[in-house]
């Protein structure tokens, strides 16, 4: 068998071994336009939102539909149960849409805090005043819009490489497996297999 026979050989097995490693976290039909992330790979990227971001206390998928998080800002926690929806790839940025599920939740030991939630959930509605939200966050009625950096999320890259820009995906939460549709077939030589076991430190 000569050098490059050898070496396309070695290459397969290496792609057939990181395949392996992948299938767990990663299930679809070769011609399917969805993909779905396990409930072992949907926990283990809550727990590296958690790891990451310091005012999230805790992410966690729902026993039925979404996730719930656990934030606390200035001694104040706040419970949000919510489901991802879509995700717009764009050149430089991503642009997302979840749809809560329920209303937010406060809770707080501060008593001055306590009156000032009861007074904002009497009089406002819960709705969030003007320029209290970062500029990337925009919430309307039960949906929450917000945009991120490309470079963000390169799980995205990884499993969607070759999607053009202004490509939609649609998004469902159920069950603690992520399901999402493309607009293209999907095969395991799409996807960037060393980039995703990196990212999921399974290498």
């Amino acid at each position: 068998m000569g050098f490059f026979n050898k070496f396309a050989v070695t290459f397969e097995e290496s792609r057939q071994f990181l395949k392996r490693s992948l299938e767990e976290y990663i299930m679809f039909s070769s011609e399917a336009k969805q993909l779905t992330l396990t409930k072992k790979m949907v926990l283990l990227l809550c727990q590296q939102a958690e790891s990451r971001v310091e005012q999230l206390k805790s992410l966690e998928p729902h026993s039925e539909e979404g996730l719930i998080a656990t934030i606390e800002y200035n001694k104040i926690q706040v419970k949000l149960h919510f489901t991802p929806e879509k995700i717009t790839l764009n050149k430089d940025c991503i642009e997302g849409e979840l749809r809560l599920l329920n209303p937010p939740q406060f809770e707080t030991e501060a008593i001055v805090y306590r009156h000032l939630i009861a007074g904002w959930t009497r009089f406002l509605g819960g709705k969030f005043p003007n320029g209290t939200l970062p500029k990337e966050v925009r919430i309307e009625n039960n949906k929450v819009y917000y945009t991120l950096p490309r470079n963000q999320l390169q799980l995205l890259d990884s499993l969607f490489p070759n999607l053009e820009n202004g490509s939609a995906l649609m998004t469902k939460l159920q069950q603690g497996e992520l399901t999402i549709e493309t607009s293209v077939a999907l095969s395991w030589n799409n996807f960037k297999l060393q980039n995703l076991l990196q990212l999921l430190n399974l290498k």
